[in-house]
């Protein structure tokens, strides 16, 4: 039998509930949707949240329906307090490939997922929380504490994280002078600091959410044919950004206000073929944010640096497949009201891909929308 155990063989679905009966019903009905006989490896689940004791009540009630269903506790879950625009409970579900050699592990009570073996290993880590009535500074230190603590078990190296999700609470949010992101990037920086990225920092999209702790869901990879930043010539890479685009208050730790450590995309080459993680994705040429009262140009202009970024990375790889295979999209919509204008854009340039759409703030208060994708190539 042939071992599939990458990026390349897993599979995207997705599954959705329209109920307006609550939320427990909806996820129900949506969870009944699933198919259980695959080998689930993680499962993000998009709601709104109303507050912090209500976000808890729902992540604890999602683990125990996803435990009756599947029959164990052990795979991954996200909670992500974001308001769907297209439906009352959306699901993203990860599954292995048939053939894959999967590991479901444990750490001290945190779970995650293996793909492959020690020589060429996928690693899934996902649902870690800080403590929501914390500082997001302590949250995201205690965050990567945690996960730095899975990859010294696995021997994987913090360089191997080759896409990581970020969502922050109220991610543009002053407080006392300083900016919950810039709070988050300035912890970021200093965990990333501890190895050296001779491939580029990973994919990564920084987000908002509402009545939630901070979440933090990853991917590291070993052992693969070549890793590879791609770099978007519109737009200067984030980790480079001047002084004047950062906001909030110096910390007192630190020399100066650090940089959002993440590439444009990062694309991951196999043998069989190629896929490409793009970061969180807007309406930026330079570093300077554009249209800035038109969701709809925001979008085109977004998704112009995204077809840019594929086609960097089918350049290189020399195109395993004639056309790109999107397998997942998320759009981040800032105003409800401009869902429908975002959508209309999608469903133009990206036609026929299911598309998770919710309603959430990005990190520059000016950016109407935020696109994310997982592609093939």
């Amino acid at each position: 039998m042939m071992l599939v155990n990458d990026m390349l063989d897993v599979k995207f679905e997705y599954v959705n509930s329209s109920c307006e009966e609550g939320f427990k019903i909806a996820f129900k009905e949506a969870l009944s949707c699933v198919n259980v006989q695959g080998e689930l490896l993680k499962m993000t689940v998009f709601s709104e949240s109303e507050s912090e004791g209500d976000y808890l009540e729902k992540l604890v009630f999602i683990k125990k329906e996803v435990a009756a269903r599947f029959l164990k506790t052990s795979i991954e879950i996200s909670f992500v307090a974001q308001k769907t625009l297209h439906a009352s409970v959306a699901i993203e579900l990860v599954f292995a490939a048939e053939g894959s050699t999967v590991h479901y592990k444990n750490l001290d009570g945190i779970t995650y997922v293996t793909l492959g073996n020690d020589n060429t290993k996928t690693l899934f880590i996902s649902g870690i929380t800080g403590d929501i009535n914390q500082s997001i500074a302590l949250q995201s230190k205690t965050v990567f504490q945690t996960i730095e603590g899975i990859l010294l078990k696995e021997n994987i190296p913090i360089s191997s994280i080759v896409r990581q999700w970020n969502y922050i609470p109220e991610i543009t949010l002053m407080a006392d002078n300083f900016q919950h992101y810039q709070q988050f990037n300035d912890a970021r920086s200093l965990f990333y600091d501890k190895c050296t990225w001779n491939n580029g920092y990973p994919a990564a999209t920084g987000i908002g959410t509402k009545h939630a702790p901070l979440l933090i869901d990853l991917v590291a990879m070993q052992g693969h044919k070549k890793e590879i930043a791609l770099v978007n010539s519109k737009q200067i890479d984030a980790h480079i950004y001047s002084d004047e685009v950062l906001l909030g208050d110096k910390a007192a730790t630190l020399k100066s206000r650090t940089t959002p450590k993440f590439e444009r995309a990062k694309m991951i080459i196999e043998n069989s073929g190629a896929s490409v993680f793009i970061s969180g994705t807007a309406a930026i040429i330079g570093e300077e944010s554009l249209a800035l009262d038109n969701a709809a140009t925001q979008t085109n202009i977004t998704i112009d640096h995204i077809e840019n970024l594929i086609s960097k990375g089918q350049s290189i790889a020399c195109g395993f497949r004639l056309t790109p295979e999107f397998e997942s999209v998320r759009a981040y919509v800032k105003n409800k009201s401009d869902y429908h204008a975002v959508r209309n854009v999608c469903e133009k340039r990206i036609p026929d891909v299911p598309v998770v759409y919710v309603q959430a703030d990005v990190c520059r208060d000016e950016l109407l929308v935020e696109i994310e994708a997982f592609v093939k190539i």
